[in-house]
């Protein structure tokens, strides 16, 4: 789930539009007043807007960190003349900076008193509000989380450790006299990437016949090595 996502489907429900509506005339205000009038009204009567918000949000429950969104909604004029919304035209207390909702999650990593800041051990909270504990906000919430880890581990100046390179998928670091070695052997000595891979004690993969005549390991090396002489060589 994303902000828009979830701000669309906050103004396909009736009762949030219902709110706002009703708010603006209980309080007297109008969005297509003026900009200076409008900005004016909001300074002069902000407590009362904020007291609203808040009470509309509880009525709706809703969470409260969707306050800031709302009061955005209650200013700004974003009907279209075929009452549409134009949600271009939702900004942040009449300015030019789009305004979205904020999503009914947090996240990141935190630490209970007592405990050690610096220990290795990460602990990684995510809240989310019930009512809107969907997949679509826990995967987002848990993408980033999962940020925020990453944050910490650059800031604390963390090193992963060498066997994460196996966890992710990734090969261990190359040995350039290995790789050099493999390529004197496939280019100089004509060996085969089978023979190779013998040689060093490498596993060996079938052919598209069923025969064990690959070697990924063989290749992969054979590749580097002949980087390596050009390099060298330039």
């Amino acid at each position: 789930m994303e902000r828009q996502t979830f701000e669309g489907a906050l103004h396909l429900w009736d009762e949030w539009h219902d709110s706002i509506n009703k708010s603006r005339e209980l309080l007297g205000y109008d969005p297509k007043w003026p900009k200076g009038k409008s900005i004016s009204w909001i300074e002069e009567h902000y407590s009362d807007i904020r007291n609203q918000a808040e009470a509309v949000l509880r009525k709706l429950d809703l969470p409260p960190s969707l306050r800031e969104y709302w009061e955005d909604c209650f200013y700004s004029d974003y009907r279209t003349e075929a009452g549409q919304v134009d949600y271009n035209k939702i900004t942040r207390r009449l300015s030019d900076r789009k305004s979205l909702p904020a999503l009914p999650c947090d996240y990141g990593v935190v630490w209970y008193e007592d405990e050690d800041t610096h220990d290795p051990w990460l602990r990684v909270e995510i809240r989310i509000h019930a009512r809107f504990a969907t997949k679509e906000l826990f995967n987002y919430a848990t993408r980033y989380a999962y940020d925020s880890v990453k944050s910490y581990l650059e800031r604390e100046q963390a090193k992963e450790h060498p066997v994460c390179q196996w966890l992710k998928g990734g090969r261990p670091h190359a040995d350039e006299g290995v790789a050099l070695e493999c390529v004197r052997l496939k280019d100089d000595e004509k060996l085969t990437h089978k023979e190779i891979g013998q040689h060093f004690g490498w596993a060996l993969q079938k052919d598209s016949y069923g025969n064990l005549n690959q070697c990924s390991t063989s290749r992969r090396y054979v590749k580097l090595g002949r980087r390596l002489r050009k390099e060298y060589q330039s």
